[in-house]
């Protein structure tokens, strides 16, 4: 808005600026107009009548209109000698701009601003003046004080601008970094408010009372946080205890399935808890430690965990290339993205392969089925990266993908696989240690 207003104001300026020099140059043309050239011919006439009706005595010789009679082969006249010897025509001290006056800088240099006719008046010439000094010197004054004028506007807009900076535009600027300067999840941090200008005031104020309202969620989402992690770990803990328990048992083959699902159950919400608790904390990396995980050794082994999702589906899990990579990054969330796109898979493949590879930092996940739609799981995917919750009957997958790619950097794209079926790839090349 400041550099707006700068732009109308030196744009009104500029006009203001050409309309005061057009309106004096104007006004200087007015005292070359011919409406004086006109004057000059009509007096000029009456002038000529009293000099054929014997009446040279009477040609005024004073005032602002003058006239002189000059025979031819007399020596001496009481015409100025700049104009005795001219021939006929019209002469002005001002510059010909419109062509009705013929000037003679070089014989009107240094002498009071007139115009002149010269005509022919046999046995002699009559010269007839109109004295425009007073006129000329008002025409100055008007075009000195429009200069002057335009000076003030140029000033006055420069001051407006300056203003406009100091009270409005700096203060603003100022708000806007202390704003940005504030840490979020900062006890206390609050904007001054002591600027001059209300209007910052006021704004500073309702900030402040943003950042009050603020704190306040960011508190009780914490306590809530503590809590639900003190209040889930128990039970989950409590659960895995007896499932080791009941393994210590001989129990009928057809409970050891039901086991193994419990099992791979609390193990998943385990993880889950893991990773929300992990991704409810604000990013400090001068604070946190940097985890390292070896992807090519974490791979194997989530594939291998994975086995039993296949259950009686003729479909293979396997793992292709798999070239040796360090990610900083901890090996929990690198488990939690990676196995929701092998579960994605196995879900929509009943028959041929769900396969695994790791290269250039892209870890993707193939199948060969035909369940799963790519354009619809891209487009949930989209949708989960601008909610801070997971949408309401989607569930945690793409919500927690999303989430560990906004915190270390990640790509994700799902598209059509070559051979049929989808591939997801999910690009870690952010978070590759160089060896």
């Amino acid at each position: 808005m400041h550099w707006w207003i700068s732009v109308a104001l030196i744009v009104f300026g500029l006009a203001m600026v050409v309309a005061l020099s057009i309106q004096a140059f104007s006004s200087q043309q007015l005292i070359e107009h011919k409406l004086w050239a006109d004057m000059l011919r009509s007096t000029s006439a009456d002038h000529a009548a009293r000099v054929r009706a014997g009446q040279v005595n009477s040609l005024p010789a004073d005032g602002t209109i003058r006239s002189w009679y000059v025979e031819s082969g007399r020596g001496t006249s009481h015409a100025p000698g700049h104009l005795a010897n001219l021939p006929p025509g019209l002469y002005s001290t001002e510059a010909a701009y419109g062509g009705v006056f013929t000037e003679k800088s070089d014989l009107f240099d240094h002498l009071d601003s007139f115009h002149a006719l010269v005509v022919d008046l046999p046995p002699g010439r009559l010269i007839t003046t109109i004295d425009i000094e007073q006129l000329d010197d008002q025409q100055n004054r008007d075009a000195i004080q429009s200069g002057i004028w335009a000076g003030v506007l140029v000033i006055f807009i420069g001051g407006v601008i300056v203003w406009l900076h100091a009270n409005l535009v700096r203060p603003v600027r100022d708000l806007a970094d202390r704003m940005q300067a504030i840490v979020p999840g900062t006890a206390g941090a609050r904007l001054p408010t002591t600027y001059r200008r209300e209007e910052i005031q006021v704004i500073a104020q309702a900030s402040n009372a943003h950042l009050e309202r603020v704190e306040q969620f960011i508190q009780r989402e914490r306590s809530l946080l503590d809590q639900a992690s003190h209040e889930f770990r128990t039970p989950i803990a409590v659960i895995a205890g007896a499932v080791d328990v009941l393994k210590q048992f001989s129990l009928p083959d057809a409970s050891k399935p039901v086991l193994g699902r419990i099992e791979h159950a609390v193990h998943d919400l385990s993880e889950t808890m893991v990773a929300l608790l992990y991704l409810s904390r604000e990013t400090s990396p001068e604070a946190d430690p940097v985890d390292v995980t070896v992807l090519h050794d974490l791979l194997p082994r989530l594939v291998a965990d994975h086995e039993h999702l296949l259950g009686d589906k003729s479909a293979q899990l396997r793992i292709g290339e798999v070239e040796p990579i360090f990610i900083a990054a901890p090996e929990a969330m690198v488990r939690i993205a990676v196995s929701n796109l092998i579960r994605n898979a196995i879900e929509s493949t009943d028959d041929g392969h769900v396969e695994l590879v790791l290269r250039d930092g892209v870890i993707s996940v193939a199948d060969s089925g035909s369940g799963f739609n790519p354009v619809e799981a891209a487009r949930r995917y989209r949708e989960s990266l601008q909610h801070s919750a997971p949408i309401r009957g989607q569930g945690l997958g793409l919500f927690l993908i999303g989430r560990i790619c906004d915190r270390f950097g990640w790509k994700l794209s799902i598209e059509p696989a070559a051979a049929g079926g989808t591939r997801a790839a999910l690009d870690v090349g952010s978070s590759v240690i160089e060896p």
